[in-house]
């Protein structure tokens, strides 16, 4: 636990950060009260023991427990009531200018922001690294094992792992959302009815991975390598169930404050799933299955280290959260089912979007369609920075609207969008200073090369306005409003942006990959406007009272 002390005429304020507790406010008055009931030691072993947060004055001593979800404790002289027409730090009324409290409180949400992101872009870095390690094992296998692996893995994303990120997304929202209403039994109880509709939606996805040697040689036009596709994705969906019940444990501890767990497990499975490839792939003899096969063990595994993690003493601060198995999970489906379709639909407009897209630059040449290739793996991986930031900005609002903090909720909002627009700026001039870099790892063509970093502007144009889009979705994830954000995502990209790239490449201007990233730039500007128009308008205490009525349910 470390402490902070900022002094503000006769009161300090103490910021404490706890492991356990994703965000705490001890504001100490030396006026407002003068009776002791403990020292600050113990007052932190209390937060620790009870899962409550504690109310201090007069020297740092106990005088009032509080709910743990409330991340801003106001008490004056008159002791007034938290709430969201009270100012959340005492001393001050909404006119009154109180920068130094306003500094101190932006760099608490800052400080939050990065400890909580941080450990998440190396856990989705990290599980990226799972796709890199099948391509490369793929490329040394031979030309066509590489491009039977390119056709399973865009299989894989969009008829499978897509809708699994898409569903978890759920989890995001109500999960925090219940954390921070108090209801901490009731995260449990989401998990599981979330690892149920797992199993249910698994199967028709298995039964077409299964089906795939048959179904890709009537889409893939080369018949040998749409087979090979077809048995790699059956080796993979041994892990189809690890890989979903892993992003759905991850989201359990997340809503939590513990966004550490999953990047050690990563860290432990990540040279597993390496060696594994590679042995299966080829020391065992088995090829381009071996190497599919050691990515769905991994995956498995993943689970199983989570999961153990989650049982064991290490993970005992998530113990309070897991009721036990109830009958109550297969009940009060609705907002889950509505939520996870909702993810589903937003994640596979995305994803669906890029890979209708990368199809179409082999339209203008296979040099292209290579540098298309490269371009949008070097943005997914930068695209991680963003994404992961999200994940932690959607956990923040959620456990702020779950606690009816809303006075709060807007000024983190505020402040996200700053930190957005500065992390795609950084995004941008990484892809454009290594504009010349980048194409050298994946291939010696100069050809490539070339048309890769000619198109690197307009992809760092692009990257830039995508971070600021991943906030927003990420807001909208925090508020449980995925449902109005799906379609606006769905219209945005199929009735802006895949549009208007197709004409700016293909059309009368002619633009080649430059008029692709442009018109996807521009149809994400357009989803960014809408949905931070939509938030401007929103009665944010509607979104209040839905966690009320669906945790009461």
């Amino acid at each position: 636990m470390g402490w902070r002390t900022h002094r503000t005429g006769t009161s300090r304020l103490i910021l404490g950060r706890d492991y356990h507790i994703p965000y705490l406010y001890y504001y100490v008055s030396n006026s407002a009260y003068s009776s002791a009931s403990g020292t600050a030691p113990e007052a932190v072993r209390l937060a620790r023991h009870t899962g409550n947060c504690v109310l201090l004055a007069d020297g740092a001593q106990v005088v009032q427990e509080v709910d743990l979800v409330m991340p801003v404790v106001e008490r004056s002289d008159e002791h007034p009531e938290v709430g969201e027409r009270r100012p959340l730090l005492p001393g001050r009324s909404p006119s009154t200018p109180a920068v130094d409290n306003d500094a101190v409180e932006s760099t608490s949400e800052l400080w939050l922001l990065t400890t909580y992101s941080l450990p998440l872009i190396a856990t989705y870095l990290l599980q990226y690294s799972f796709f890199v390690i099948l391509t490369i094992v793929a490329g040394h296998l031979g030309p066509n094992d590489l491009a039977a692996a390119s056709i399973g893995i865009t299989t894989m994303n969009v008829v499978g792992l897509a809708v699994f990120e898409g569903m978890a997304t759920a989890l995001d929202t109500l999960c925090a959302q219940a954390y921070g209403s108090g209801n901490h039994v009731g995260v449990g109880l989401h998990i599981q009815r979330m690892l149920l509709l797992m199993a249910l939606v698994t199967v028709p996805i298995g039964v077409f991975w299964v089906c795939s040697p048959w179904v890709l040689p009537h889409i893939v036009k080369q018949h040998d390598i749409a087979v090979k596709a077809g048995s790699f994705l059956r080796y993979s969906l041994l892990g189809l169930p690890g890989y979903g019940a892993f992003e759905a444990l991850k989201r359990f501890m997340q809503a939590q404050g513990n966004t550490n767990a999953g990047m050690v497990v990563l860290i432990i499975c990540g040279p597993v799933n390496a060696v594994l490839s590679w042995a299966l792939a080829f020391p065992a003899g088995m090829g381009l299955e071996g190497a599919a096969l050691g990515a769905a063990l991994s995956n498995n595994l993943r689970f199983v280290l989570l999961l153990l993690y989650v049982v064991s003493p290490l993970g005992k601060w998530s113990h309070g959260c897991w009721g036990g198995f109830s009958q109550e999970a297969l009940k009060n489906w609705g907002s889950m089912i509505k939520l996870a379709a909702a993810g589903v639909i937003a994640t596979l407009a995305e994803w669906g979007a890029f890979e209708v897209l990368t199809l179409s630059t082999s339209y203008i040449s296979t040099e292209h369609l290579a540098a298309q290739t490269i371009l949008t793996t070097a943005t997914v991986i930068v695209w991680h920075i963003p994404f992961s930031i999200s994940v932690a900005v959607s956990t923040r609002i959620g456990y702020l609207i779950g606690a009816g903090l809303l006075p709060t909720a807007r000024r983190a909002v505020r402040l996200y969008c700053v930190v957005f627009v500065l992390v795609g700026f950084f995004d941008a001039a990484v892809l454009y200073i290594f504009r010349h870099h980048i194409p050298l790892i994946f291939t010696k063509d100069p050809v490539i090369r070339e048309i890769t970093a000619r198109s690197s502007l307009t992809v760092a144009l692009f990257q830039a306005i995508d971070s600021i889009l991943g906030g927003t979705n990420g807001m909208m994830r925090g508020l449980g409003r995925q449902d109005v954000a799906a379609w606006i995502v769905t219209v945005g990209n199929y009735a802006g942006s895949v549009p208007l790239a197709f004409f700016l490449e293909l059309g009368t201007p002619k633009l080649g990959l430059d008029g692709l990233w442009i018109g996807v730039a521009v149809g994400s500007l357009i989803i960014i406007v809408s949905e931070g128009t939509y938030m401007r308008w929103l009665r944010w205490q509607n979104c209040v009272d839905s966690v009320k009525a669906r945790e009461v349910a």
